[in-house]
């Protein structure tokens, strides 16, 4: 099986990210994963989450809940285009289609076909096993999975609390919530790519652990805010650099790993990291009282919540430092 076929959202990020790694130039790979282009490399959350709430603020009244819950399966015919999407010129060379993957290699640099030049020789490769993985290459293992754990915790949770706290706590409507949201949901998309175009220039590790040091310093301000605006601010601020660190949190995840374990080190390391979607409900539950399912949300429940979320980005930044910088570096 391919790149171009994963299995689940999950699984789709971290083979897209290993695409991506395999196939752009070092010098852009960072931009060039993050950016909108003809072809789908860009991160869409941000942009769906601002649609998502567009479409139930302006049409929640007139469709109702099974109208907007229809129009979620939607985007299922977009995977009807994933048949234009070449699979990665790597993969054909392993099945002899040699052709093909310079076309491939073509379409994913956005030059003529003729211009591609002689593809390196690529040699067949037994499946990794896990225990390759843990035995030689456990701290960028460990990198992956603590790192991305901090900023998952740090930013998801401040995303979906949020919106809530906004509501419950400071009293906005629902209405107010949604249309203040898509302006996070853009400055989330703002992030992401400049911390793409920033990681070409300065380096994965400076842009992970500025983009963390400003997350925390968002959660810092919402901590200590006494009105709604304020608190918004630092929501926006917390998005905008902790959530917008995802822009390239990836991609340097899989460029941490051999291509014999790129994919696999790089969706285990994420898919431990995204536990903090499980244990994020639960803190908050025994931060604040009640449970996973219900929260006691007051705005006293603020301080020690944003408090923990500002500690864990600036955590994720400082641990993406012992990382190995990639910046311009011509992987296998």
């Amino acid at each position: 099986m391919g790149p171009r076929h994963p299995a689940g959202g999950g699984g789709h990020r971290c083979r897209r990210s290993q695409y991506l790694v395999d196939t752009l130039r070092p010098g852009a790979r960072a931009l060039e994963a993050a950016r909108p282009a003809r072809r789908p490399r860009v991160s869409v959350h941000p942009a769906r989450s601002a649609a998502r709430r567009q479409a139930q603020q302006w049409l929640g009244d007139i469709i109702g809940w099974r109208g907007l819950i229809a129009l979620g399966v939607l985007p299922v015919f977009l995977l009807l285009w994933l048949r234009r999407v070449p699979e990665s010129p790597r993969f054909l060379q392993l099945q002899g289609r040699t052709e093909e993957a310079r076309d491939a290699f073509a379409w994913a640099m956005d030059i003529p076909a003729t211009e591609v030049g002689q593809l390196p020789d690529v040699a067949h490769q037994t499946k990794a096993p896990y225990r390759l993985l843990f035995r030689k290459y456990p701290k960028q293992l460990a990198i992956i999975t603590l790192g991305s754990f901090c900023f998952i915790l740090g930013s998801f949770t401040v995303q979906s609390w949020g919106q809530t706290l906004l509501k419950d706590g400071y009293g906005y409507t629902a209405a107010t919530v949604g249309a203040l949201f898509t302006w996070v949901a853009i400055g989330d998309v703002l992030g992401r790519l400049t911390s793409a175009w920033l990681a070409d220039r300065i380096g994965r590790r400076w842009v992970l652990l500025s983009f963390g040091l400003l997350g925390a310093v968002g959660c810092l301000i919402a901590a200590n805010a006494q009105s709604g605006v304020v608190f918004f601010a630092g929501v926006l601020i917390t998005m905008t650099f902790g959530d917008g660190a995802f822009g390239i949190l990836n991609a340097f995840g899989a460029e941490q790993f051999p291509h014999e374990v790129r994919a696999t080190g790089l969706g285990l390391g994420y898919g431990l990291g995204a536990t903090a979607k499980i244990f994020g409900p639960a803190l908050m539950g025994a931060l604040v009282g009640g449970s996973m399912i219900k929260q006691n949300v007051t705005v006293q429940a603020v301080p020690p919540a944003f408090y923990l979320f500002a500690l864990l980005l600036a955590l994720g930044g400082l641990i993406y430092m012992v990382a190995k910088e990639t910046k311009a570096v011509a992987l296998e």
